[in-house]
């Protein structure tokens, strides 16, 4: 009976507990996107997510952790409100196992039952996670689907530059393993101080939590982390800067697609693979067609964001 009654007081006590460590954080409205509220545990949930994605953002000062989850938020409410003329979010369920696949995949976890465990340490769970990723996986769908007929890739040229390339390496390929920050200038900006921001921010916050801060590429979540290139698969202007860097190092900002390129050489490798042309070229078209997507992206997520009405408390 002593043993019982001693449960029943430890289970009170850890209730209690768990209460008032969940009142104790104020329920606060922190802004507004046309009607939609967003509160204080809102943004701390997202800080969380971006935590989980890139654990070095663990040491940036936590106003710029806050600012950084706020943005990714609006971005987050907008693309969903514009999505929402187009898409059943409900129908689209069907392929989401394959896109969380290919993120735990990517965050090194063998299953989805490893993931949730990790997930589980950040507060947050994998439903969120897989709204969070049909979100983006919808967006790239629409602006593939409004601008698709609007790419025009010189195929041409890009199989000039890979004939170049491949002229005296034919046995072998270079791959190299990359991280990128991609930025535009605003209208109030100047180049040379959005560089020295940038690399002031590198120095001072690493190049990952930089990434997560500046980049306006797909990457960022990630640290800026684009994985594994082949040299065929970048243009002459990257190849030129890459050629002038070791491994750890910085190339000089780059200027491609109406912004700038800083990217981080991780590691180089040179394999010996007999390479299949046609393939290679293959590659690099849709790689090319890719990064003009990106662009009408951009832009089209800027024209949206004019008739959204958002206001701070």
């Amino acid at each position: 009976m002593n043993k019982l009654k001693l449960i029943i007081i430890l289970f009170f006590l850890i209730f209690f507990s768990f209460l008032n460590s969940t009142i104790s954080e104020e329920v606060l409205i922190k802004f507004k996107i046309d009607n939609e509220i967003v509160t204080n545990l809102d943004i701390i949930n997202e800080e969380n997510y971006l935590i989980s994605l890139n654990n070095n953002l663990r040491n940036i000062s936590k106003n710029n952790l806050r600012e950084l989850a706020k943005k990714s938020l609006i971005r987050e409410k907008i693309k969903k409100k514009e999505l929402l003329k187009y898409f059943d979010f409900k129908k689209a369920n069907q392929f989401m196992n394959k896109v969380v696949a290919e993120l735990y995949q990517k965050l090194n976890f063998k299953n989805k039952d490893e993931f949730k465990i990790y997930l589980s340490n950040f507060n947050l769970k994998l439903k969120d996670v897989n709204e969070k990723l049909k979100i983006e996986t919808l967006w790239n769908q629409l602006i593939f689907d409004k601008f698709n007929s609007q790419v025009t890739i010189d195929a041409k040229k890009i199989e000039e530059n890979l004939k170049k390339q491949l002229l005296h390496n034919k046995n072998y390929i270079e791959k190299y393993n990359l991280s990128e920050i991609f930025y535009k200038l605003e209208a109030n900006e100047n180049l040379t101080n959005k560089n020295n921001l940038i690399l002031n921010s590198i120095k001072n916050n690493g190049f990952q939590n930089t990434a997560n801060l500046f980049s306006l590429s797909d990457s960022s979540k990630f640290g800026g982390n684009i994985g594994w290139i082949d040299k065929t698969q970048l243009n002459e202007k990257i190849v030129a800067e890459i050629n002038q860097i070791k491994s750890g190092q910085l190339t000089n900002p780059i200027e491609i697609n109406n912004g700038f390129l800083i990217l981080k050489i991780n590691k180089k490798e040179k394999i010996e693979k007999k390479i299949n042309f046609e393939e290679e070229l293959n590659k690099l078209i849709a790689l090319e067609k890719n990064n003009l997507l990106n662009q009408f992206s951009l832009i089209y997520f800027n024209k949206v964001k004019q008739n959204i009405y958002i206001s701070e408390k």
